[in-house]
């Protein structure tokens, strides 16, 4: 059964796959996007909302990262107030010593790739974030963060992708490629079939379906827990890590003065896998909401983990004891399709002509749009605003380390 014609199908409607549409739209292609839930079912719709630019490395990720985060100005103006879009900044706590002198190495060699960072001392770092308790002794502050709340900034996307003629169908599973030979045209759906001359597949963690058409996406699942809770009163207008998530990330491991035993808590559990990004925010409602333990998993799992909600419990309530009372909303997991080198794959597929794969986004947030808008100019045969070659489908970097949870 034939259900529609395109230029360009887009399989995925997370921020990746909405994004694209956008993009392709506004290039005046004719353009469907097939979701197989709803928009923002998977990782987008069950992500904090971060737009962390603190912890990416130097270089080509950092340069990415700040091309999609630029992108936010101009859907706020584009979207109006409609994903509780923040430029606040972020802030990362510490409560020892050796932890502040890790985190003070840290700020110099931010500075010295041009980041903009502050260190704080406990006054100015409690004066910025009054929720914070006596134990903390100081922050790093980071000027360059942001927020939004993921599943409705997608929805906005989305409709705004509308009324450019982008027709979306929900609840509608891609089955695989639409074949002439080598030659991909179009998408098999359980709907009917989508024909077209591009296919762009941003399905995230489930891209590695392509193996039953011969196409092999090289990611790991990382699942990432969240717990939302009732409201709060005390101001909280930044978001805050703390100090556990540092060993996840290259740009402090590599630091001279670090020590996993200075970032590592009891509450952890690294011999069965489960770490703890702590952080936590309040919505624009006044709901607290915290993360994220994180895990390995080798299937698509929305549900955490009965370790996984102690880890996020029982941190908060190490440094926030004033939130014991507060009820739980809910409790979910969002699970991300990571990559060896933390770099997402954008490119064509060289064995299946008029096939882009766009996927492993592990910080889909900042780099979920400028993938979008990198697609749209790939699939018009345009010269990227940005150098894809670091992305490429075959680039060395890709091989899976199997061993543990994926580290940026």
């Amino acid at each position: 059964m034939i259900l529609d014609k395109a230029d360009v199908v887009v399989v995925g409607g997370g921020i990746v796959g909405v994004t694209t549409a956008y993009f392709l739209a506004r290039k005046g292609h004719d353009v469907v996007l097939v979701e197989q839930n709803e928009l923002a079912h998977g990782a987008s719709g069950r992500n904090m909302g971060f737009l962390s630019m603190h912890n990416r490395n130097a270089g080509y990720s950092l340069e990415l990262s700040r091309a999609g985060r630029a992108l936010y100005d101009e859907f706020s103006a584009d979207l109006g107030p409609s994903f509780e879009y923040q430029s606040n900044g972020a802030m990362i706590y510490f409560v020892t010593d050796d932890q502040r002198r890790v985190y003070s190495e840290f700020v110099e060699a931010r500075r010295a790739i041009g980041m903009e960072m502050e260190l704080l001392d406990a006054q100015a770092a409690r004066e910025a974030a009054p929720v914070l308790g006596p134990n903390v002794l100081g922050a790093v502050y980071c000027p360059e963060d942001g927020q939004i709340r993921t599943p409705k900034f997608v929805r906005a996307v989305a409709q705004a992708a509308r009324r450019s003629g982008v027709r979306v169908y929900e609840h509608n599973a891609a089955l695989g490629l639409l074949r002439d030979g080598d030659r991909t045209v179009g998408v098999r759906t359980v709907a009917g079939d989508i024909s077209s001359d591009q296919v762009v597949w941003c399905t995230g963690s489930w891209a590695t379906m392509l193996a039953a058409d011969g196409v092999g996406v090289p990611i790991v699942k990382q699942r990432l827990g969240a717990v939302m809770f009732g409201k709060i009163e005390e101001r909280l207008d930044k978001i805050l890590n703390g100090p556990l998530a540092a060993k996840n990330y290259a740009c402090i491991r590599e630091l001279p003065s670090y020590r996993d035993e200075y970032f590592t808590s009891s509450y952890e559990d690294p011999d069965g896998g489960v770490e703890h990004l702590e952080s936590i925010c309040r919505t624009e409602d006044g709901n607290l909401f915290i993360g994220c333990p994180m895990d390995r998993v080798d299937l698509v799992e929305h549900r955490i983990s009965t370790i996984g909600l102690h880890l996020a419990i029982g941190a908060l309530l190490e440094t926030f004891p004033q939130y014991r009372e507060l009820p739980v909303e809910g409790a979910w997991t969002g699970v991300l399709p990571g990559t060896a080198d933390s770099l997402p794959i954008v490119d064509r597929v060289p064995q299946v002509p008029g096939l882009i794969l766009a996927a492993g986004h592990s910080y889909g947030n900042v780099t979920g749009p400028i993938t979008g808008k990198l697609v749209s100019e790939l699939a018009s045969g345009e010269d990227t605003s940005l150098s894809i070659k670091e992305l490429a489908y075959d680039r060395p970097g890709l091989a899976i380390d199997d061993g543990g949870i994926n580290r940026w």
